[in-house]
């Protein structure tokens, strides 16, 4: 099954817009596990839910979306694909570049961002 995700924002400044955008394509091209060691005594092994730097990412883009009474207010829109759900966690809780998306959106979003997941064969 394949995961998609989209993620949907309310950006204070329409400035900081840009910015974002510009974090999201940064995560869509280092989007790659990094190898993670099981132990310190033998480094060649990998934690079997970690690739060894093959993306994990099938697709990643965010928009600005077209201004309309509908959108309530949400001007930032993400859209990520991924191969599995392991994939979704590894992005929340180790993706360097999804945390500079987290970094930079702190003070300049209105917390929570929505975010909606489905799955797809």
């Amino acid at each position: 099954m394949v995961v998609q995700r989209i993620t949907m924002f309310k950006v204070n400044e329409e400035a900081d817009i840009q910015k974002m955008i510009d974090q999201y394509k940064a995560v869509a091209e280092t989007n790659k596990k990094v190898r993670i060691p099981i132990s310190a005594h033998d480094r060649r092994q990998l934690r079997p839910s970690h690739q060894d730097g093959k993306p994990y990412i099938l697709a990643c883009t965010a928009y600005k979306p077209i201004n309309d009474p509908r959108t309530q207010g949400y001007n930032l829109l993400a859209y990520t694909t991924f191969a599995s759900q392991e994939d979704v966690k590894y992005y929340d809780e180790k993706c360097e570049a999804h945390q500079g998306v987290k970094d930079l959106a702190k003070g300049k979003i209105q917390p929570p961002p929505l975010v909606a997941m489905w799955e797809t064969s």
